[in-house]
């Protein structure tokens, strides 16, 4: 808002601000709050790992998902990929994948009752084995 109103200001005066060097949607969230994801490389690794989880005949994850304090509504964290209702959903444990996230994000996320997983490889041998419960499954 103060940068909106800088803004403003500046164009009453007559005079149009240098612009500054724009950042990436991924720099700005980082600054604000807790988790999210980093690059673009980081979201397409994510987006795939959805994609194999619906292909397994399991509910999709959100992306970006807002993990928010129930009481109060306050945001928590931005949780990579997230299944608040689990993988079956009502039958199964609220699921995360976080990647390349620091000790903050995966507090909050273990709080807030989610099994969390800090690999993609980690959860789909996760899904195999405690969800489809299939033997000798190849994770590739």
């Amino acid at each position: 808002a103060q940068a909106a109103n800088n803004f403003l200001a500046s164009l009453i005066q007559g005079q149009v601000p240098e612009t500054e060097a724009t950042t990436s949607i991924y720099d700005r969230i980082k600054e604000e709050i807790t988790g999210g994801v980093e690059s673009e490389e980081e979201e397409r690794l994510i987006k795939e790992c959805n994609d194999w989880v619906i292909s397994q005949g399991l509910s999709g994850g959100e992306f970006m998902y807002e993990l928010t304090d129930p009481e109060s509504g306050e945001l928590l964290a931005l949780v990579d990929l997230a299944c608040p209702n689990g993988l079956q959903e009502g039958l199964s444990k609220p699921v995360a994948l976080l990647i390349n996230e620091g000790p903050e994000t995966e507090s909050a996320v273990n709080k807030a009752g989610y099994t969390y997983f800090t690999s993609v490889e980690a959860l789909k041998q996760y899904i195999q084995t405690e969800i489809l419960a299939l033997e000798d499954a190849d994770i590739l």
